[in-house]
């Protein structure tokens, strides 16, 4: 076998030695995957039934992005969906019939079955879910069970954001997709926002097709690596890294999102923000959480919460106990999970769906990597550390950096001054990043964090408006304080931090 190909340096490459997104070519080649179309799958699922998200293709005009709860939800079959494709487009069929699809013409809509958990979907067809062989890239107990699937006609689009946990392996197994993708450093730019709410999703309300300058002026400044991935690719998304994705013809697409050492903490952080936008969106009346609250995602109550709080708090301080304080995160950890969302349940035991333990197969040690290709390093074009470009093999790509003048060369934009570079952490002078530690109650905030603080004593405060919050009507200052403080890390940790001393009072 070519060592450039071997499981176990491909993972080490995923785990270790890349930190910008790269395409594999022809690795999946022999999966029984590579074989699967719309058609073949529908054959499999029958009469079982999916919730199909249909969009307005006009929407890459629009000023603002399509949200998903701007798009139209049905429940039906792949089949209907598939008769929905294959609609001939000089005999408009009948609309009125039992597939309720008919009813939007597939020149001015998309469908989409995105984000469905094949271990769900596929439970009866084991077949199906071992035709995905993650054990190609190392992850050796890592199929279909613990990956996800899209199927999408031409135009489906998936908003602007990044995932709080994890990296990202994508396989592209029918179709092609095109991915605007950027670094973390660029957040600010991108004007993240956690409204539309949604655990373990962080937003740009940016209309990547249509960017508005004006409203955005510091979007222009950033720089997008660009990729369309056709039949047979596989993306490596890095931690936190955005991404916008469209659909350019029917498309399948599978992904699994692989755990990291850093989620202790970004789940500590979750636990907040759900905190927060489950006591800001319980108050906003139904109409403030249609627009506020994901189509995807559910509030819990009090209760609830402070025991995913509690849970998530008590794993970082034994995680931070057993390893010490977590380092800046740069690079992932050979640790898996079966999906993007991670948090815990009540009954002390670490919750997902579909649920998988991490194996000790997919720890891969160093010294099992010594007759692996070198990796050599150099500084890319915006200082993070990644590896040579040279020293690739052939069959892998990275994703090209388009730069910010790609703006003004395609959508006659001009750029602003700069990107504002945003650290998603707090560092010591150590270079490591602690959280919600008992060493480090005494936290100091920042200039930024600081007018939050100010903020959110006038808030507790009380004004005139009481009666109008309760009335089901968000007062902007307060959706103002919300969408920033659940996006700055510093007010985050501050809040984690009181909690954290609060728990430990109270134990």
């Amino acid at each position: 076998m070519d060592s450039s190909k071997d499981p176990k340096y491909l993972h080490k490459l995923v785990m270790h030695d890349i930190d910008k997104p790269v395409v594999f070519h022809g690795l999946i080649q022999n999966w029984p995957a590579s074989e699967w179309t719309p058609e073949l799958l529908t054959s499999v699922l029958g009469d079982k039934e999916v919730k199909i998200r249909i969009g307005l293709k006009e929407a890459k005009q629009w000023e603002s992005t399509q949200w998903e709860a701007d798009c139209s939800y049905e429940t039906t079959t792949l089949t209907n969906f598939c008769s929905w494709l294959n609609q001939s487009g000089d005999k408009p069929q009948d609309r009125r019939g039992d597939n309720p699809l008919l009813q939007y013409d597939p020149e001015k809509y998309w469908c989409y079955v995105d984000y469905k958990y094949m271990a769900q979907l596929f439970e009866d067809h084991p077949d199906i879910l071992q035709a995905i062989k993650w054990s190609d890239f190392g992850f050796e107990t890592r199929d279909g069970k613990q990956s996800t699937i899209w199927i999408g006609s031409e135009g489906a689009t998936t908003p602007g954001h990044y995932d709080t946990y994890g990296c990202n392996l994508v396989a592209q197994i029918y179709g092609r997709k095109k991915w605007h993708l950027f670094p973390p450093s660029q957040s600010a730019a991108l004007y993240q926002t956690r409204i539309p709410y949604e655990e373990s999703s962080v937003f740009s309300p940016i209309n990547i097709s249509k960017p508005d300058s004006t409203k955005y002026p510091q979007f222009t400044s950033t720089t997008p690596y660009i990729v369309t991935l056709d039949p047979g690719d596989v993306l490596f998304v890095p931690h936190h890294w955005w991404h916008f994705v469209e659909t350019m013809e029917t498309s399948i697409s599978v992904n699994t999102w692989i755990e990291m050492e850093t989620d202790h903490k970004d789940r500590f952080h979750e636990a907040i923000t759900r905190m927060l936008a489950s006591g800001i969106l319980s108050s906003a009346g139904n109409d403030g959480k249609s627009k506020w609250l994901n189509p995807t995602e559910e509030l819990y109550d009090s209760a609830t919460n402070l025991m995913y709080l509690k849970k998530a708090n008590e794993s970082l301080l034994q995680h931070q106990q057993s390893t010490g304080p977590i380092s800046t995160p740069h690079q992932p950890s050979a640790l898996s999970m079966s999906a993007k969302s991670s948090h815990y349940s009540c009954d002390d035991q670490q919750e997902s769906t579909p649920s998988h333990q991490v194996d000790n197969d997919e720890k891969v040690s160093a010294a099992s990597l010594s007759d692996s290709p070198p990796a050599k390093r150099k500084k890319s074009c915006d200082s993070h550390v990644t590896i040579d470009d040279s020293v690739l093999p052939d069959f892998i790509t990275p994703v090209p950096c388009l730069g910010h003048a790609y703006w003004k060369q395609n959508y006659h934009l001009d750029a602003s001054s700069s990107v504002e570079e945003h650290n998603m952490n707090t560092e010591t002078s150590s270079g490591e990043t602690t959280f919600a530690s008992e060493n480090n109650i005494d936290l100091k905030l920042g200039s930024k964090g600081c007018v939050h603080e100010v903020e959110a004593q006038k808030f507790n405060a009380g004004d005139a408006n009481q009666n109008q919050r309760n009335s089901g009507e968000m007062d902007d200052n307060i959706l103002k304080i919300f969408l920033e403080s659940v996006t700055d890390p510093e007010v985050v940790k501050h809040i984690g931090v009181v909690f954290s001393k609060k728990m430990k009072e109270t134990a």
